[in-house]
């Protein structure tokens, strides 16, 4: 097997993982066991980050994990 060079790191130092896929609002509302009026609700005061892509609503697992941290009492 010839080496093509691919199997070696890269130079790069940037050490990032890649962005978690993007959620439904439905998926969302399930991981987070909440209404969609509720994620609505945390949506429009700020307490939960999210995208819009045209017309419709995405959100990360782990600025919703973060967001959810953000709110723990105690």
């Amino acid at each position: 097997m010839a080496n093509t060079g691919m199997d070696k790191p890269t130079d790069s130092p940037r050490t990032e993982q890649a962005p978690s896929p993007l959620l439904t609002e439905k998926d969302t509302c399930a991981y987070l066991r909440v209404s969609k009026r509720n994620l609505f609700c945390w949506r429009m005061a700020g307490l939960v980050p999210y995208y819009k892509i045209g017309r419709a609503v995405r959100f990360r697992k782990a600025e919703l994990d973060a967001a959810l941290e953000r709110m723990r009492m105690g």
